[in-house]
């Protein structure tokens, strides 16, 4: 079976069923899993590796967290339109506690054994990954949550702060990216220093 044939038939035989009735909808064209809560919508995407073959897919997860609104407030502050709407991502080896089996990503052969690691991916799926990114719940955890990012992106982390109308964390945050910036992000942290908080 080729590679994406064998990833689609475990995902709409074992993990659809699992995730409609939680309020996920799947897209096949992606493959891709998603679910609106208030202003934030979840979502995570399979990937298949290039050096799959037949009967011997390769693949991992990237999940994010995005928001309209977060482009909205950029765009009314900025006057300038954000390339993208997601506010939080990372692939799946990076959040914290996912399991890993054998091998780097999940493997499967068109055998016997695929039902005991798609066991051990649904399971990050429903008690690691949903879990991680339900603490959500508002600008304030969404900025929480991005600063335990592998990658952090303070500027993002300052806005949302700012969003949750929590302006002392804001401006911290904005000043220990500062500090720590290379020459390719400092300017735009410093032009959200001046913007923000150019009266203190």
């Amino acid at each position: 079976m080729k590679p994406k044939e064998l990833l689609k038939f475990y995902i709409e035989n074992e993990l659809v069923s699992l995730l409609e009735p939680l309020g996920f909808k799947y897209a096949k064209s992606g493959p891709k899993f998603s679910r609106k809560t208030g202003p934030f919508t979840l979502s995570f995407s399979f990937f298949t590796s290039k050096y799959s073959s037949e009967d011997h897919c390769i693949f991992w997860t990237a999940w994010s967290i995005s928001s309209k609104d977060y482009k909205k407030w950029y765009k009314k502050i900025w006057d300038t339109e954000l390339v993208s709407d997601v506010i939080i991502g990372s692939s799946d080896w990076n959040i914290p506690n996912w399991l890993e089996g054998k091998h780097d990503h999940v493997v499967l052969y068109n055998s016997d054994v695929d039902n005991q690691e798609f066991k051990r991916f649904i399971n990050n799926v429903l008690n690691v990954g949903i879990p991680y990114y339900e603490q959500i719940i508002d600008w304030s955890t969404a900025a929480d949550l991005a600063l335990q990012a592998p990658f952090v992106f303070y500027g993002d982390v300052c806005d949302f702060y700012l969003m949750a109308n929590e302006k002392k964390k804001a401006k911290d945050v904005l000043r220990y990216g500062l500090e720590r910036a290379t020459d390719e992000n400092y300017e735009d942290l410093k032009q959200r220093m001046d913007k923000y908080f150019k009266e203190n």
